[in-house]
């Protein structure tokens, strides 16, 4: 079985074991669950919903990984004129693709019964690394589940 989720946020988390644990419990049957983002700036992981948490990633991702490089420096990926590939209106988005070196495109999460088996502190999170600016507006993003049956 296969579901779609439909994200468009400018938060750096969005939860979203809600959506999964209903498509599980619809689907009633034991297994696992392959939950992936199709996007390459969009990420998936399991993770305590905890806000200072959240906190310390976010503080982690901005020192090692900035949105903005010191003088002089730039990520590669943003040198459009470089690329023959994009349109020269391309976002500038390096770091946010940079970012994704360090979360999953998917999880994979065992399902008994329609229940999914997560730990007490486990939840499912998405992870918008580009959420758009005042030229590139918020995209939808597209997540998909699959059961895939014992």
């Amino acid at each position: 079985m296969k579901k779609i989720i439909k994200i468009k946020t400018d938060k750096l988390f969005t939860i979203i074991t809600s959506e999964v644990s209903e498509f599980a419990k619809d689907w009633g049957k034991s297994g696992i669950v392959n939950v992936y983002t199709k996007h390459t700036t969009t990420s998936l992981r399991v993770l305590e919903n905890e806000l200072l948490h959240h906190a310390d990633i976010r503080f982690w991702l901005d020192k090692y990984l900035p949105k903005e490089k010191p003088e002089n420096r730039r990520y590669l990926h943003d040198i459009i004129s470089l690329r023959n590939d994009v349109p020269q209106e391309e976002r500038i988005n390096g770091y946010a693709h940079m970012r994704t070196l360090f979360f999953n495109t998917s999880e994979i999460i065992p399902v008994e019964n329609g229940e999914l088996m997560l730990g007490k502190w486990q939840d499912i999170h998405f992870i918008e690394l580009d959420p758009g600016d005042q030229i590139s507006p918020l995209q939808e993003r597209i997540i998909v589940c699959t059961f895939i049956e014992e």
